[in-house]
């Protein structure tokens, strides 16, 4: 990681790779076809690569919770009122206009991924060194491309196919592809990064690499969004019952604990060590999700679970104490209790508070913190769910089980805090095992079971889409709350987020528009 994060302020200062101009469009930029010639510029233009998940206050992060979350039934948007990120109230609300700020931060984030990833790709294979490393950078680098291609063909639908550096008047003529030449990219890209160590395999320097395990999770992801349950199957047994890289905490609140970072439980992280205080290689993420009114967290408040979040736990869930963070709230070290007067709901996220004593010797705008993005939990949730849908329930059970056996004997007191606003009464009875093998019921609870495990982690709306269920679940919240929040959601517009004006404009209207914007 050290290695990695050294390579970053390099890169930091300017050396070796690109910005875009601001006449190109986001998604394509310039190459130099001097510079790519050895296995040390194929390293730092992947390390470019990563750099474009944790861009210092253009976080992809951010954008994965705001979209990932505000837009259904486990997130308001919080923050200072309405007007306040009020990009991101409009998704909320499903009045999106298609110069949405937050829309065209998230297709600019992941193409300019993309565009770095396309570098390594194109010139490894051709430059000096060892072959070997070179092929696996290159197989890192297809990794992060297929996630990039997933985040945006799930939200956008069809998307610009860019997989070799082009020059900027070649990008502006290249239209949106069909969903399925993209996934059939992912798919490809995917199959051969599964060609990647394990993360045991990896030294600490290089810690927080792409594994197998993260693309083959990806590889699964993308297979049970298109509904080939078959596929996702198999892969997922091979994570599961093959591989055996991963392997649950013994306890669901260690995952946010520094002593758990990259832990057993980490399918991918995006890492925020901070080893250099002079170098701002933290973030920023945690500041915008804790509370508006306590001193050494100066937060903006964003992020706020839904009540209707917090119904969906059995009141004796533990899962509780580590989801949500409530008024009354004091985290050792502390001197004032957690205040969220300002928020909504009264709650406020659990998963994204730092404690002041966490953050000694550094600032609110440089948290020593890592994104856990994936867990192994929701490999064995969707493997529970492939197998369901394959009319193999009674073998989903164990993969259901473990999930729902760890919560039940986690512990329902947070050791990181000295006071707790509700501890949930835990008995022997808690989260009992799950015995139900009728395919429709268990499909309920285990779309159940991933919204309070996976709950504040940014997949909702992707479940809720792949589903296909978005519309249904946003219009009765809306009904059962009374409220705006769902109420205007179009199944025939709003799977979709809109193509950003911007780059259509860009690209002489090349690029068309989705349904209903």
């Amino acid at each position: 990681m050290r290695k990695i994060i050294y390579t970053i302020c390099c890169i930091l200062a300017g050396i070796g790779l690109y910005s875009c101009s601001l006449d190109e469009p986001s998604y394509g930029k310039t190459t130099s076809d001097n510079y790519y010639q050895k296995e040390s510029d194929i390293e730092q233009a992947l390390t470019g690569a990563y750099l474009q998940l944790r861009t210092t206050w253009n976080e992809y992060a951010l954008n994965h919770y705001f979209i990932g979350d505000c837009t259904t039934d486990d997130a308001l948007k919080g923050g200072g009122g309405d007007g306040d990120r009020a990009e991101v109230q409009d998704l909320s609300n499903f009045t999106v206009y298609t110069t949405n700020g937050e829309v065209g931060r998230r297709w600019e984030i992941l193409y300019r991924l993309i565009n770095r990833c396309n570098d390594v790709i194109y010139y490894a294979p051709n430059a000096t060194g060892d072959k070997t490393t070179l092929t696996r950078y290159a197989n890192e680098a297809k990794a992060l491309r297929a996630f990039g291609y997933y985040c945006l063909v799930t939200t956008f639908g069809e998307v610009p196919l860019v997989t070799v550096p082009m020059q900027p008047t070649e990008i502006l003529k290249v239209p949106r592809s069909s969903t399925e030449d993209v996934y059939n990219l992912i798919i490809a890209d995917l199959t051969d990064a599964s060609e990647l160590p394990a993360k045991s395999a990896y030294s600490a320097a290089d810690a927080y690499r792409v594994t197998r395990g993260f693309a083959k999770t990806m590889l699964a992801k993308t297979y049970m969004f298109k509904g080939d349950y078959a596929s996702a199957e198999t892969v997922l047994h091979e994570i599961v019952d093959v591989d055996k890289d991963y392997a649950l905490l013994s306890d669901y609140g260690m995952n946010w604990r520094p002593a758990y970072e990259n832990s057993t439980e980490s399918v991918f992280e995006i890492a925020n060590k901070v080893y250099d205080k002079t170098v701002a290689t933290g973030t920023n993420v945690p500041h915008f999700f804790t509370s508006r009114r306590v001193t050494g967290y100066q937060g903006y408040g964003f992020h706020v679970p839904t009540q209707d979040l917090y119904n969906a736990y059995d009141n004796d869930d533990p899962r509780i104490t580590y989801v949500f963070t409530q008024t009354g709230d004091r985290y050792v070290g502390d001197t004032e209790e957690q205040d969220n007067t300002e928020s909504p709901t009264g709650y406020q996220d659990y998963k994204m508070t730092v404690p002041a004593v966490e953050k000694q010797g550094l600032d609110v705008w440089m948290i020593s913190y890592n994104i856990r993005l994936i867990r192994y939990s929701d490999v064995l949730l969707m493997y529970a769910e492939a197998l369901n849908e394959n009319g193999k329930s009674s073998l989903a059970l164990p993969y259901l089980n473990e999930v729902r056996g760890r919560a039940r004997n986690s512990n329902p007191i947070d050791p990181r805090r000295d006071m707790q606003k509700y501890t949930p009464p835990t008995t022997s009875n808690t989260l009992k095992d799950i015995t139900e093998t009728n395919q429709d019921a268990l499909r309920t609870i285990i779309w159940h079971e991933r919204r309070c495990e996976l709950g504040m982690e940014g997949w909702r709306r992707d479940d809720l889409m792949r589903q296909k269920r978005f519309g249904t679940v946003m219009r009765a919240y809306a009904s059962k709350y009374n409220t705006s929040k769902g109420a205007n959601f179009k199944d025939d517009r709003d799977y979709l987020l809109p193509i950003p004006q911007g780059e259509r404009d860009k690209s002489n209207d090349v690029l068309t528009q989705n349904p209903g914007y």
